[in-house]
């Protein structure tokens, strides 16, 4: 086994299975222009994260578009795919789908949503991808073991356009262990 995955959470684990698998049955949706990532719920998200009032990095369009995702994936008892940027602007009441966009990825770079199968772009995911929305940011060894482009996508947002995403990415990849 990988050393640098021992300490990975068994639950962590279980969902990059999860994962693979509806990716692999087909669990697939088509917005008519791409496929729409599938969405998964952290097991331990049984009620609606608290830690998320306490947040002071995440701002008020981060936390409902976060809950807003909580709430489709309970809605649809674990077979939920995320809407396009339009749509959760709709639900958000948000005139922007540029400022959904900048949510997804402070959400992404801050933890409390994790990418697992394939990486992000612009007006959604390339090709059949899976993320997972997480009741506390999730701990940086189980990001890296589901997410094997986050710290690439961190290095990314620091050159974004929004000044909010360069400093958010900035941050979190300060705290990153150096290797």
């Amino acid at each position: 086994m990988n050393e640098q995955f021992a300490g990975i959470r068994p639950v962590t684990r279980a969902l990059k299975q999860i994962s693979k698998a509806r990716l692999a049955n087909g669990r697939r949706h088509y917005e008519g222009t791409h496929h729409s990532a599938s969405l998964l719920l952290e097991p331990d998200c049984t009620e609606w994260p608290s830690a998320l009032l306490e947040e002071n990095l995440l701002q008020p369009i981060d936390k409902i578009v976060l809950l807003i995702m909580m709430n489709i994936v309970r809605k649809a008892s674990g077979d939920a795919f995320l809407p396009t940027q339009v749509q959760l602007a709709r639900m958000a009441n948000v005139a922007s789908p540029d400022s959904i966009w900048r949510a997804l990825l402070i959400l992404r770079c801050s933890r409390w949503l994790t990418a697992c199968q394939k990486m992000w772009c612009k007006g959604g995911a390339i090709g059949p991808s899976a993320c997972v929305v997480n009741a506390t940011p999730l701990p940086v060894a189980d990001t890296l073991f589901l997410d094997s482009l986050y710290v690439e996508c961190l290095k990314k947002c620091t050159g974004h356009a929004h000044a909010r995403v360069r400093k958010v990415a900035g941050e979190v990849l300060s705290q990153l262990p150096q290797d």
